[in-house]
């Protein structure tokens, strides 16, 4: 149990320790403020005392701050304590202003910055993170998860503010009487431990629940909004309003769980506080009734301080049980910012300039995570200038040779070399920004043409038209609402998909690249936008080193050399006059697509 505290204040103090002498000054003004508002509820004493005219018991707290109120200059006595009781509560009020001021902005400031890291460390990430994580994991971990470090933080803030007033007004009804603090301290005890206990077996686990099932629901949404086509064609709503109802359900089933146990300690300490006062009047009536008026002071300065703190103990128990419910989302983004295992792929210090020969893949092997091996002894060069394609079935790893080119991933043994340098040498932003690539899977956000083909880059509005003639998409551009400027939508669903890979084949020359890498980019498309993007593809062929990879055995007829991958070996390689004379691998596949 005590590991796991320990556990759960570390990770606390990973998100604080950066800004240490922020979170102390804060643990200062609440010791302050704490002060200044018990010597409020002290002050209720000789009030009381001098509106009854009583003489009241002698206590060392009254002893102790009568100096400081004679300091004020007005000789009637109640008109005196009166005027302390105002400038303190004034004092009190500037006091924790401040403290709640600054309290946000710490928040703030530790929430945004953990947030940019979450975002960073999502950046960095090697390409196998979002192979092994579910989109709306991701998007819930960096957009949702670090909200609960704010809600943590105000909780500290609160209980350490809280904590120095419970323990001020304490001590100073310990001056006057300190056999009641101890009767009002044990009952506090048996609280707390009471809501210890709720809040480790209760709202931990909740706060768990809740967590798993709001991952849970992003997951859905993301995935629905991707697949919504399919969806609506297969006419699967009722599966994927099920799982968003489960989901959903879960997540308020454990709120509301979390909810009522966290508030029914507090009713129930306000019961215990009412009959408590009433019962010690009625008590002392009865055991001392010549004295009841001597010691009602004490009696109404000890109710205020019990109204005053009691509270605060059972907001304690708030507290924790909040504490313990945000602990689980905290516990997520801990674990995810200390997590190395996903930034294993290191970058080289050479700077990329030009390539002079060409890219030679010497006895590649790679298997990726808990799979058999997919490329076995590859052997192949792509020569400047030259066009080089790769052919072969689907699954035989084509799709990985590009991605090993482009360094998402590195591989198990041999050498990916850049003329005679290993591109583990190079610093890879240096080399891809020498690097057009076009994917089947073309990636098109919600924003104008313009936007698309510029993709973050800062080129002139002559750069981004040159490239989209160059690219075959001009004419389409022009004709659209806004042309340039018209807004495509959420994955370019208002561009064909012809044109969406002409824009992002713009994208693409637009960068002046030395090396062009085709992943299949026509393999989709329909006869006619697939003669549009090919005669795009040719034309930039002809300016840069390019290599290809085709299903459509027919857009590749005109490769310099064509590489044929069996098995996640290369089987075959040459023209395509020269393959099909060998009546090989390539042969088959081609006569397939012929017919």
């Amino acid at each position: 149990m005590k590991k796991n505290k320990d556990k759960k204040l570390k990770i606390v103090w990973f998100f604080i320790s950066r800004y240490k002498i922020f979170f102390f000054f804060l643990i200062a003004l609440s010791i302050f403020a704490g002060l200044i508002e018990a010597l409020n509820v002290g002050l209720m004493y000789p009030i009381i005392k001098n509106i009854l005219n009583t003489q009241g018991v002698e206590n060392a707290f009254i002893d102790f701050i009568d100096p400081y109120i004679r300091i004020i200059p007005i000789k009637d006595e109640l008109l005196r304590l009166a005027t302390a009781f105002i400038i303190i509560a004034l004092t009190s009020f500037i006091i924790k202003t401040v403290y709640y001021y600054f309290s946000a902005k710490f928040s703030a400031i530790i929430v945004t910055e953990t947030k940019q890291k979450m975002f960073n460390k999502c950046i960095n990430s090697d390409y196998q993170y979002f192979i092994d994580n579910k989109q709306g994991e991701i998007l819930y971990k960096i957009s949702q998860a670090p909200n609960s470090i704010a809600n943590v933080l105000t909780v500290i803030s609160d209980i350490f503010l809280f904590f120095f007033l419970a323990i001020s007004v304490f001590f100073m009804l310990a001056m006057m009487s300190w056999k009641l603090v101890v009767i009002v301290g044990i009952a506090g005890i048996i609280y707390m431990y009471i809501i210890k206990e709720i809040s480790t077996r209760i709202s931990y686990k909740a706060g768990a629940k809740q967590r798993d099932s709001g991952q849970k629901e992003r997951v859905i949404v993301t995935e629905y909004t991707i697949g919504i086509k399919q969806i609506k064609v297969n006419e699967t709503f009722d599966y994927w309003k099920d799982m968003f109802d489960k989901a959903i359900n879960t997540f308020w089933f454990h709120h509301r769980k979390n909810y009522f146990w966290n508030k029914l300690p507090q009713i129930l300490l306000w019961m215990v506080i009412y009959i408590a006062i009433g019962g010690a009047i009625i008590i002392i009536k009865i055991l001392y009734p010549g004295r009841f008026l001597y010691l009602l002071p004490l009696i109404g300065t000890f109710a205020t301080g019990i109204f005053l703190v009691l509270p605060k103990i059972a907001q304690f128990g708030q507290f924790r049980m909040q504490f313990m419910n945000q602990m689980p989302n905290l516990e997520t983004v801990y674990e995810e910012l200390k997590d190395k295992s996903y930034s294993k792929i290191d970058n080289g210090t050479i700077n990329f300039k030009k390539l002079r020969k060409g890219i030679y893949f010497k006895n590649v092997t790679f298997s990726h995570k808990e799979r058999d091996i997919l490329l076995k002894n590859i052997d192949m060069d792509v020569k400047k200038d030259k066009t080089t394609a790769l052919v072969g079935p689907s699954g035989t790893g084509k799709s990985t040779i590009i991605n090993l080119m482009l360094r998402l991933y590195d591989i198990d043994n041999g050498g990916v070399y850049i003329d005679n340098t290993n591109i583990k040498e190079f610093d890879i932003f240096t080399f891809l920004d020498k690097v057009g690539f076009v994917s089947q899977d073309t990636f098109i956000f919600n924003a104008s043409v313009k936007e698309n083909i510029s993709f973050g880059k800062d080129f002139s509005d002559e750069e981004i038209i040159e490239a989209a003639k160059k690219a075959n998409a001009h004419e389409f551009i022009c004709k659209l609402p806004e042309g340039y400027d018209t807004i495509v939508g959420d994955k370019g669903m208002r561009l064909s998909g012809g044109e969406q890979q002409r824009v992002a084949i713009a994208r693409a020359i637009i960068r002046k690249p030395e090396i062009f890498l085709l992943d299949e980019a026509t393999s989709s498309l329909d006869t006619i936008s697939e003669k549009a993007v090919q005669k795009a593809i040719d034309e930039i062929s002809k300016s840069c080193t390019t290599f290809i990879i085709a299903h459509r055995l027919s857009t590749v007829k005109n490769a310099d050399i064509i590489h044929v991958l069996h098995e996640g070996k290369i089987v075959e390689s040459g023209s395509h006059k020269e393959l099909i004379v060998k009546k090989g691998k390539y042969w088959e596949l081609y006569k397939t697509q012929d017919e």
